[in-house]
C-alpha cells in the first residue's frame, strides 16, 4: 500500500516517508496472512475509494460491486485490513508530532513551562507567590469507563512497541542494518496484531475496563509525570535563578478513575469490585516502584568508609531492620558497608511486604 492524493508540507515529508513504508509493510503482511486474492481485493477497494474521494465519478461504480454481497466474515476481514493500515498511520502521525516537538524545543515555545515561568517573573510575581501558587494548584484528570472501547491490553502494548520502534528511528546515527532490524520488529508486531483478536468474544467486564485504563496509567502516565515535575523545576530555576522555590515540589498532579468504583453507573460494580480494583491498583504501582528502587540501589554504591553518611540514613536502616529482620539478614556481607544500598534493599523489602499484605509493609503514604 502507498499513500496517494494527500499533499504534505515540506516539514511533513518525514511523515510521508514513514506512511509510505508502513503502508508497504501492512500490504506485505496482508498478502502473507490473507493470500494474494485477499490482498488484491483490499487494494482494489483502496484504489477505488481514493479515486472516489478525488472526484472520479466512475470510481463509485467500481467500488459498489467490490463491497456489496460480501459475507459477514469477509466484510469483517476487509474492515480489519483497513483498520490495520489506519492504526499504523495514526502511530506514524503521533511519532511525527514527537519529531516536530523535538525541533520546537530547541527554542522556548509560547505556552510552555519555561515561557510561562519567564512571563510570571516579568510581571513581578515573586518566588514566594510562586510557591503559594503551586501549593494550591491541583490538576486531576479522571478516567471514565467506556465498555465499547475496552481494547485488549495486549493490543495496546503492541501499538506502543511499534511507536517505540518508530521513535528509535529518529536517531540520526542509526546504521542501515540497525534500521532494518527496527523495521523487522515493526513488521513482527503488525503481524502478531493481525493474528490476535482485538476484543474478547465475551462482553467486556469491569475488570476488562479497568485493565484498559490501567494500561494508560502504568505505561503512559507513570513514566511522564516525573518528567513534568523535573521540567517545572527547571523552568522555575531558569526564570528565578537562586531565588527559585526550593524543597519538594507539591503534588500538583493527581489521577482518579471511575472504573471499578462507579456503583451508580454500572450494576455490576459493588463493594467487592471496588476492593478488587483498589488492590489491583496497589499491586501495579508497587511493582512499578520495585525495579526503580533496585536500580537505584545498584547505582548508589558509596561505602561508609569513603563518604560521610547522615545519621537519618543510619537511623532509618535500624528502624527498617527491626521491621524486616529477614530482609536485613538477606543483605550480603559485602554490601553491609554500603548504607544507601542497604537502605534501598530494605525499602524494596517493605514494598514487597506492602504488595503482599505482609507484616512490615507501608500502611500509609510516608509511613
Amino acid at each position: 500500500m502507498t499513500r496517494r492524493g494527500i499533499r504534505f508540507e515540506p516539514k511533513d515529508e518525514p511523515l510521508r516517508s514513514d506512511v509510505r513504508r508502513l503502508g508497504e509493510l501492512v500490504g506485505e503482511m496482508l498478502a502473507e496472512q490473507g493470500g494474494a486474492e485477499f490482498y488484491e481485493r483490499v487494494e482494489a477497494v483502496r484504489q477505488a475509494a481514493i479515486r472516489r474521494r478525488e472526484g472520479d465519478a466512475r470510481a463509485e461504480e467500481e467500488l459498489w460491486p467490490l463491497l456489496s454481497n460480501l459475507e459477514p466474515a469477509a466484510a469483517a476481514e476487509l474492515a480489519r485490513a483497513f483498520a490495520a493500515y489506519f492504526q499504523v498511520v495514526n502511530l506514524a502521525e503521533k511519532v511525527h508530532r514527537i519529531r516536530r516537538r523535538r525541533q520546537y524545543q530547541r527554542r522556548p515555545q509560547e505556552g510552555s513551562l519555561v515561557e510561562s515561568a519567564a512571563r510570571l517573573r516579568e510581571r513581578g510575581v515573586g518566588p514566594e507567590e510562586i510557591g503559594d501558587l503551586l501549593a494550591g494548584l491541583r490538576v486531576e484528570p479522571v478516567f471514565t469507563a467506556h465498555p465499547s472501547q475496552a481494547t485488549r491490553r495486549t493490543m495496546l502494548e503492541k501499538q506502543q512497541r511499534i511507536a517505540e520502534r518508530l521513535v528509535e528511528r529518529l536517531d540520526p546515527t542509526l546504521t542501515p542494518p540497525e534500521e532494518r532490524v527496527l523495521w523487522a520488529r515493526v513488521r513482527s508486531e503488525v503481524t502478531s496484531g493481525w493474528q490476535t483478536a482485538e476484543h474478547h468474544h465475551e462482553r467486556p467486564t469491569v475488570a476488562d475496563e479497568m485493565e484498559h485504563v490501567l494500561f494508560y496509567l502504568t505505561d503512559v502516565v507513570y513514566p511522564v509525570v516525573p518528567m513534568f515535575y523535573e521540567t517545572l523545576e527547571e523552568a522555575l530555576a531558569e526564570a528565578y535563578g537562586n531565588e527559585a522555590p526550593v524543597g519538594p515540589m507539591p503534588p500538583i498532579l493527581r489521577f482518579a478513575s471511575w472504573v471499578g468504583g462507579d456503583m451508580d453507573g454500572n450494576p455490576n460494580v459493588d463493594a467487592e469490585t471496588l476492593l478488587a480494583t483498589l488492590e489491583r491498583h496497589r499491586r501495579l504501582v508497587v511493582n512499578l516502584y520495585l525495579p526503580e528502587v533496585r536500580r537505584l540501589a545498584r547505582r548508589l554504591s558509596q561505602s561508609g568508609t569513603r563518604v560521610g553518611v547522615d545519621a537519618e540514613i543510619t537511623d532509618r536502616i535500624a528502624d527498617y531492620a527491626g521491621l524486616l529482620p529477614d530482609a536485613m539478614a538477606a543483605v550480603p556481607a559485602r554490601h553491609r558497608q554500603m548504607p544507601y544500598r542497604v537502605l534501598l534493599g530494605l525499602i524494596a523489602g517493605r514494598l514487597e511486604a506492602t504488595r503482599d499484605g505482609a507484616a512490615g509493609g507501608y500502611r500509609q503514604a510516608g509511613a
